[in-house]
């Protein structure tokens, strides 16, 4: 009787351990959605000293790192590298955008646009129905961004050399690197909930551009983590519209062995767990798993409480139904001073 209940202890305290140990690998970064020039914000960023953050996710547009065809710019990352590593080792994820959210921003280089081999480069979208939009805000100032054109493969061809530069300078050299996410809000729906897209625009021929630019993340990124940002996709809506493209891109990166990742944690969300949550819940467990909690997810109700998202809804949630191994917190105010700031708790 007491060699059993002895072995039982070992096997609670092993199973306790395992829980405290995943719970202390989660890391949380700060999200900076853009750079300021010589990265002042950055700098000037007094929550990058507190040690629960283990550093800065860091947006770098596909125009400001190719400022003119095939000759880059990464200084700017460089810069970012040095000074995270000053404050005590703090380390830089890159986030390498291509689409944007307002309508007077194209993150695209300009031979991108101009070159008639490109198509026009890039296709317009709208913020009108995404889950962060801010309802108080005119339709005006966020109506559109821009994305670019990846089914176009001279335009992915560009890309992905792009994505090899930045692998042969930086691979082991920063925390992780991912794309922005896989939503693109383009088409018209008509009342029969059926979508006609532009002309020049294939939901699959989309799907198959993401999985080729995950395939060379992949291999340009070995040490460093690389993640595909997955949340929505064109052409499909599940359960009751599925194509296939979603369990698709989840099947390729695991056999790719790579992380996955996506905008907008918001605890039990109905239209994310029906899009994502189910995938990253399954997703195995010795691959990487990350989330950011970005503008209007603390504004959001959490359905199981009917209550704002409080931040730990947002941990207990990551760690529990999704198993995330890194949250990015975006500095919205007053939520981030309030909430983020005050209730996160300390590294242990």
């Amino acid at each position: 009787m007491i060699e059993t209940f002895f072995r039982r202890g070992i096997v609670a305290t092993a199973i306790l351990l395992i829980a405290a140990n995943k719970l202390a690998a989660q890391e949380n970064y700060i999200f900076f959605s853009h750079r300021e020039q010589s990265g002042k914000n950055i700098r000037d960023d007094k929550a990058l000293l507190d040690p629960r953050f283990t550093g800065a996710q860091i947006v770098y547009t596909w125009r400001n790192l190719e400022p003119s065809k095939e000759q880059y710019d990464f200084s700017a990352i460089k810069e970012d590298i040095d000074y995270l590593n000053a404050l005590g080792g703090k380390k830089v994820w890159i986030q390498l955008q291509e689409k944007s959210f307002a309508p007077d921003k194209k993150n695209v280089p300009d031979y991108i646009l101009e070159d008639p081999r490109y198509n026009g480069g890039v296709i317009k979208q709208s913020m009108l129905s995404a889950p962060e939009r801010d309802p108080d805000k005119a339709v005006a100032a966020d109506e559109y961004g821009w994305s670019a054109k990846m089914w176009e493969i001279p335009v992915r061809d560009q890309f992905q050399k792009l994505i090899l530069a930045l692998g042969n300078e930086f691979d082991g050299k920063v925390e992780g690197i991912n794309f922005s996410e896989s939503a693109i809000d383009i088409g018209t729906e008509a009342a029969d909930g059926t979508t006609s897209f532009p002309p020049d625009f294939n939901p699959r021929n989309y799907v198959d551009a993401i999985e080729s630019n995950m395939i060379v993340l992949s291999q340009a990124f070995r040490r460093s983590t690389p993640m595909v940002y997955l949340n929505f996709l064109p052409g499909e809506w599940l359960p009751w519209d599925d194509k296939g493209y979603m369990k698709r891109l989840f099947t390729k990166a695991k056999s790719l062995k790579m992380g996955i990742g996506g905008p907008d944690l918001m605890p039990y969300r109905k239209s994310h767990m029906n899009q994502t949550y189910g995938f990253f819940k399954e997703y195995p467990k010795e691959l990487v798993k990350g989330m950011a909690v970005q503008d209007g997810n603390l504004r959001q109700t959490n359905p199981r409480t009917n209550q704002k998202n409080t931040v730990n809804d947002i941990l207990k949630f990551s760690r529990d139904y999704l198993g995330l191994d890194y949250i990015f917190w975006v500095e919205e105010q007053p939520y981030f001073e309030q909430k983020v700031l005050h209730d996160l708790p300390e590294k242990t």
